[in-house]
């Protein structure tokens, strides 16, 4: 959970890092993505695609046309970790996917409703006919609130370990496959 923690403590840089990419809506007449599903389908695009799998994660974003995120956005997200940002953000949403060199994987989103963030994930898994089991979910102590929560995700025969932390404050909802 270390790494899930890292991310929100740099919450208030993110956030300026977020809105620095973030693009308006052309013309301002479609409405807002909302950032639960797209955290979540940006989650299941990428890291369930291919778990433990960098460089399956990073051709398939780069063929998307996923830019990397700049230096200091790119070091906030990695907490001194090995690996790469990219900046998935859409009209509305902003969106950072984190392929780590160990094979860890992060979608994180600035703002979503941390309660409809889990309940699409519990849905998501439902309708792909996998096993989300909760493992067990803890409070942050301090002024922030994070909810940290964890579940094993059962598809077919392989079961992987899934992080979510979620908070009031950007970036509300991260969703990681912890490498095994």
């Amino acid at each position: 959970m270390r790494f899930i923690v890292g991310l929100l403590v740099a919450g208030a840089a993110l956030g300026a890092m977020f809105a620095a990419g973030a693009q308006p809506a052309p013309g301002g007449a479609a409405p807002p993505a909302n950032g639960a599903d797209q955290v979540v389908g940006l989650f299941g695009a990428t890291c369930l695609q291919f778990p433990g799998n960098p460089q399956g994660v990073r051709g398939w974003l780069k063929q998307q046309g996923a830019p990397a995120m700049p230096d200091q956005a790119r070091a906030a997200f990695l907490a001194g970790r090995a690996g790469q940002v990219f900046d998935v953000s859409l009209p509305g949403v902003n969106l950072a996917l984190v392929s780590l060199d160990d094979g860890g994987c992060e979608a994180v989103v600035e703002k979503a409703n941390p309660a409809e963030a889990l309940n699409t994930l519990q849905q998501s898994a439902r309708d792909a006919h996998a096993t989300l089991t909760p493992l067990g979910a803890q409070s942050d102590a301090g002024p922030n609130g994070v909810q940290h929560t964890a579940y094993a995700l059962t598809v077919g025969a392989r079961t992987m370990h899934v992080l979510v932390a979620t908070a009031p404050t950007s970036p509300q909802a991260v969703i990681a496959l912890a490498p095994k």
